[in-house]
């Protein structure tokens, strides 16, 4: 395991594991801690990783900017401008990554950690887990796309109801609502997240590469179009990756398959 920033990073089977590590500061986004999240989607990119799977230190995900910082910035926007591009790059990239993401949320998951739950495929939450967008708890609005994942992931008045009253909720209600995948208890978190990333990690990289792009299409395109390029998607991976041949014909020898790393170079 090594470390990057405020991030602990580790590479094991096709899974990077990235473990936020400032806990006197609830896993804060601190420069050091976006530089190190960085590092992490990076380390999966290189690595060519099936599944990158992000969690805090001390049982808490992320308590959002670290507000010490933003206040060293006011009066300074193209300051706070850098900033914001810095997280975003890593919100944005783990949206657009052509592996998985999973996100375990313990403690608090609030305003900046909402909006990084938000951009992973999965999130799987502890029961008793804080999750809201409090940023007008302090006069401040949402700046690494928690407006417009909210909106997506919720109903508009649920959207409404957590960016405009700053409440938080827990992760049972969370995932009631859809705003994470599910919740378990908090004492069963590393039971049910561990056979999950295992399954993850032994799926074909070119195949989840293909079913990311395939959702993107679903969110942002209209229907027709989606539909066209689902069936293009599937025939490219069809034609030429490897791990669908594995795939069926491990089937038909009653083995299981033997996924090779994703296509290409490294990201």
């Amino acid at each position: 395991m090594r470390r990057v920033g405020e991030v602990r990073i580790e590479t094991r089977d096709g899974v990077t594991r990235a473990r936020l590590d400032r806990p006197e500061a609830r896993n804060a986004l601190s420069p050091a801690m976006v530089e190190g999240l960085q590092g992490a989607l990076d380390e999966a990119h290189a690595q060519r990783s099936r599944l990158l799977v992000l969690r805090g230190s001390s049982g808490t995900f992320c308590a959002g900017a670290d507000l010490a910082h933003v206040l060293s910035l006011l009066g300074d926007r193209a300051g706070m401008d850098a900033y914001l591009d810095r997280i975003n790059a890593f919100v944005d990239g783990l949206e657009e990554a052509p592996f998985a993401t999973l996100a375990l949320v313990e403690g608090f998951a609030l305003a900046g950690g909402c909006e990084i739950l938000l951009a992973c495929d999965i999130s799987l939450a502890a029961a008793d887990a804080r999750i809201g967008d409090r940023h007008l708890e302090l006069g401040l609005l949402p700046g690494a796309g928690g407006s417009v994942r909210l909106a997506r992931a919720l109903t508009a008045a649920r959207c409404g109801y957590l960016l405009l009253s700053g409440e938080m909720i827990d992760g049972r209600q969370a995932a009631d609502w859809g705003l994470v995948s599910y919740a378990v208890p908090s004492e069963a978190l590393d039971e049910v997240a561990e056979p999950l990333i295992e399954r993850l990690g032994s799926r074909s990289g070119d195949a989840l590469a293909g079913a990311k792009q395939l959702l993107r299409a679903a969110r942002e395109g209209d229907f027709r179009s989606a539909l066209e390029q689902e069936r293009q998607v599937f025939l490219e991976l069809f034609e030429n990756s490897p791990d669908t041949s594995e795939g069926l014909r491990s089937f038909a020898r009653k083995r299981t398959p033997r996924f090779g790393p994703r296509r290409g170079a490294p990201d």
